[in-house]
């Protein structure tokens, strides 16, 4: 069996109800008792708190984590760590400027993907991240839980570049990922790639 892929998250708190109990890492629990990953998870309330941990995931002690998941709520270029916190994008990205090579970041973040493809280029260029991934809509939890499970261990074990893009142009996932408004980029020999995700044709019984 081959060695399984590495995950580092960041969880922030889905609103303001203390008895909120949703939260990606049942989704990164199953992953792991199905040996497919091994993973890191840290709730980060304060960008202070998420700064620290992504200090500590870009530092040479977790070289092997080489997906970084944001999972939090979100808009359009926007994170919401808390009630009381939010945090701007390109803040993030300035954090992390020139410090993913090879890393995958999945923005598990409401709608926050929902930019210009010149600003995906540029989230891209300045990371130096090999993949950047997450979504243009509002995602609904039982879903997205769904797509969080194939699309994570993809991220983790794929080792192609486009392995992302083949799984979600999939006759069985690419609806899904179309209604979440899936959205990636990643680097490819000829520079940045953004796939259009399309429905794919419909498969007529013979």
């Amino acid at each position: 069996m081959d060695k399984p892929g590495s995950v580092f998250c960041v969880e922030g708190q889905w609103g303001d109800d203390l008895a909120e109990r949703g939260s990606v890492l049942p989704t990164l629990e199953l992953l792991e008792r199905l040996r497919r990953i091994r993973f890191i998870h840290r709730d980060v309330a304060t960008p202070g708190e998420l700064r620290f941990y992504l200090d500590q995931w870009l530092s040479r002690k977790c070289t092997a984590y080489n997906v970084g998941i944001f999972a939090m709520d979100g808009g359009p270029g926007r994170l919401c760590l808390s009630g009381q916190h939010e945090l701007d994008l390109a803040e993030i990205v300035s954090w992390l400027r020139g410090r993913c090579e090879g890393k995958r970041l999945y923005f598990d973040c409401g709608a926050i993907l929902r930019l210009s493809e010149t600003a995906l280029v540029e989230i891209l260029e300045e990371t130096g991240a090999s993949m950047v991934c997450g979504f243009t809509r509002t995602i609904d939890w039982v879903g997205s839980s769904a797509f969080d499970t194939v699309l994570v261990d993809r991220l983790a074990n794929g080792r192609r570049a486009n392995s992302v893009e083949q799984l979600v142009r999939t006759a069985r996932w690419a609806p899904l990922a179309q209604h979440l408004g899936f959205r990636m980029i990643y680097q490819h020999s000829q520079g940045p790639r953004i796939p259009a995700m399309r429905r794919p044709e419909p498969v007529v019984p013979v």
